[in-house]
């Protein structure tokens, strides 16, 4: 099994554990592919995630080339990514790196910026062109997954929850 069915069969299994425990509004079956799984506000599309990790003295750069390059687009929104907090980040440079060889196991506060990006090769491309240009390590870590997003069909201008709803205090 190829890591593009892997992601595949991992999505619909997770999809149909919470259909099973969603309203009756949700239709999915076993025989059905994301594309056919549909809410009353929702649908779905195939698109890439991508989990840069960046220092954090990078992040604001990374994610300005990254929008400069492909715009980060969500529907009628632009600029989404979502960072993590700080963490800690260890490597050390081996034989062949820029840094030489080193003993000693480095660390660096760190955070996990993610974003996706329409299922398409050519925007991949870029947006992970982008992530390097403004990089500052040699080796970025970079994971890209093919992955299903929701994609709003219904604005559910009704809904409570919506903040266009609530009431101001």
């Amino acid at each position: 099994m190829g890591v593009r069915q892997v992601g595949v069969s991992i999505a619909l299994g997770v999809l149909g554990l919470v259909a099973a425990g969603a309203s009756s509004s949700v239709a999915a079956d076993t025989n059905d592919t994301p594309e056919q799984i549909t809410g009353k506000a929702f649908r779905l599309e195939r698109s890439y995630l991508v989990v840069v990790h960046a220092p954090v003295a990078d992040v604001r750069k990374v994610l300005k080339s990254v929008a400069a390059a492909v715009g980060l687009g969500y529907g009628k929104y632009d600029q989404v990514a979502y960072t993590d907090a700080v963490g800690i980040e260890q490597f050390r440079p081996i034989e062949g790196s820029k840094a030489g060889a080193q003993k000693q196991i480095s660390k660096q506060p760190t955070k996990a910026v993610s974003f996706s990006v329409p299922h398409d090769d050519a925007i991949l491309q870029k947006a992970l062109e982008a992530v390097y240009a403004a990089h500052s390590y040699e080796e970025p870590v970079i994971y890209v997954s093919e992955v299903w997003r929701t994609r709003s069909t219904n604005p559910d201008e009704q809904n409570p929850n919506r903040w266009w709803n609530q009431k101001s205090k």
